[in-house]
């Protein structure tokens, strides 16, 4: 929790380069997710005349092995990249903020990579996906450019663009690995995160969208715009809350009150403007200010995201928020949220990005590293994570470039039960502004929200 007035400010690192909210085949043994291999040449047989009355001699030359080339720092096939993570440990700092996110990795990414590539999968729970960034950044300073303590990193927006800036990347690879190809690369809002150019140094790993959850047998009709959220706030006092920033969640929220003020996101796509943000913030802050006094605890505290989920629960609040569109309709299924649970988005739509996975410039083991990231963008784990029966999460992938057989099966998947149909989501999908916008408006919610 983050109280406010007394020891609730929580300190914005402003070096980060973050967003929230919600996925690659390594090769050789599924051939449905492995680029093909240059064509070997044939086997050679040569024979060599035998004296008179010899019998003729001939030697069978074995044809090489394939190899799947690769441009990679270090590593010039893929087999190579293989070869060296083979017996390895890769550490992958992640949010480890929800317990089924949590459980999914280990089960259906670690196991993967235990049994099929030798590789331990050590996935360390962060809070703050700045924390880590910070981590790099302090070995950078000290000089440690080899050996260091982390191998990957789920990350997006502003935490990306502080690394990235500060040269402090492993690559450029992503676009080099296998699967690379099930990517769609030219798709400006994959080649793009939060308008910082990935420029190979980041692999998509899941596709997020923000969705408000509410329980129907409280709020019959949702309130679909941000006009009638403060009404229905009023008239049912501590029934709402939303996370505090520098949560993801908390930020996604305060984003999208910013593109309601303005009447869409035009004005913040590209460089931040003072002018532009100041022309804005203070409905946003007024807005927020307004809301408080009725919020959940009469807005003295503000809730992290992974206990909104238990609050909407446990009815001591009515709605949630989140990234991940899905996440009702799983948590229905499992039995953590009431079957009167649903979602809806604002009239004028919500925030979508991309989650990505990025090598810190020192890992112990960037080959490691890509193996993991080249299964997560493969059609084998995209069906894994867009089946609403497991993962239920949006994919990264461009399926039409998948095999046959996984395009069937896809299409063969349902939608959950609160889940909102794919063509209402992208039908609202708005893009997220620059990461000095993010900054901005993260910054001024602590001073003119937090601390006011």
């Amino acid at each position: 929790m983050i109280q406010r007035k007394h020891s609730r400010t929580k300190t914005l690192v402003v070096l980060f380069a973050f967003a929230l909210i919600v996925a690659a085949c390594g090769g050789g043994t599924e051939s449905a997710t492995t680029t093909k291999a240059p064509a070997a040449p044939a086997a050679t047989t040569t024979t060599t005349a035998a004296p008179a009355a010899t019998a003729t001699t001939t030697t069978t030359t074995a044809a090489p092995a394939p190899t799947t080339p690769v441009d990679v720092p270090g590593y010039s096939t893929w087999e190579d990249v293989l070869a060296a993570a083979d017996g390895t440990t890769v550490n992958w700092f992640m949010w480890g903020g929800s317990d089924t996110i949590n459980s999914n990795v280990d089960n259906d990414i670690g196991k993967v990579m235990k049994e099929r590539y030798n590789i331990t999968l050590n996935r360390v729970p962060i809070t703050d996906t700045a924390d880590v960034v910070n981590k790099v950044l302090d070995e950078a300073a000290a000089g440690v450019n080899s050996g260091g303590s982390v191998d990957l990193i789920w990350i997006n927006g502003e935490n990306f663009r502080t690394l990235k800036s500060a040269d402090l990347l492993y690559g450029p690879w992503s676009e080099s690995i296998p699967n690379a190809k099930y990517v769609a690369w030219d798709d400006p809002a994959i080649a793009n995160d939060f308008g910082e150019p990935v420029d190979g140094l980041e692999s998509p790993w899941g596709h997020a969208q923000f969705v408000m959850e509410y329980n129907t047998a409280f709020v019959p009709e949702p309130p679909t715009t941000f006009e009638a959220l403060s009404d229905w706030v009023k008239a049912n006092p501590g029934q709402f809350t939303y996370p505090a920033i520098p949560d993801f969640t908390g930020s996604v929220f305060v984003r999208t009150l910013f593109y309601w003020a303005a009447g869409g996101p035009d004005e913040f796509l590209g460089e931040f403007d003072q002018a532009v943000f100041d022309k804005y913030a203070p409905t946003v802050w007024a807005y927020l200010n307004d809301l408080e006094p009725d919020l959940w605890r009469g807005g003295s505290t503000y809730p992290e995201a992974a206990a909104m989920a238990d609050l909407l629960a446990n009815q001591e609040i009515q709605f949630n928020m989140g990234y991940n569109p899905s996440r009702a309709s799983s948590n229905i299924a499992e039995g953590t949220y009431p079957e009167t649970i649903r979602t809806f988005v604002f009239d004028t739509g919500t925030l979508s990005n991309n989650n990505y996975v990025t090598i810190p410039f020192n890992s112990a083991n960037p080959a490691g590293a890509m193996v993991v990231a080249n299964y997560m963008v493969s059609p084998e784990f995209s069906l894994i994570m867009a089946d609403p029966d497991q993962w239920g999460w949006l994919i990264p992938t461009d399926p039409t470039t998948w095999p046959a057989e996984d395009q069937a099966t896809l299409d063969s998947y349902g939608t959950g039960v609160a889940t909102l149909p794919a063509a209402v989501l992208n039908a609202n999908a708005l893009p997220e502004p620059a990461g000095d916008w993010v900054t901005a408006m993260e910054a001024g919610w602590i001073k003119n929200v937090l601390e006011n």
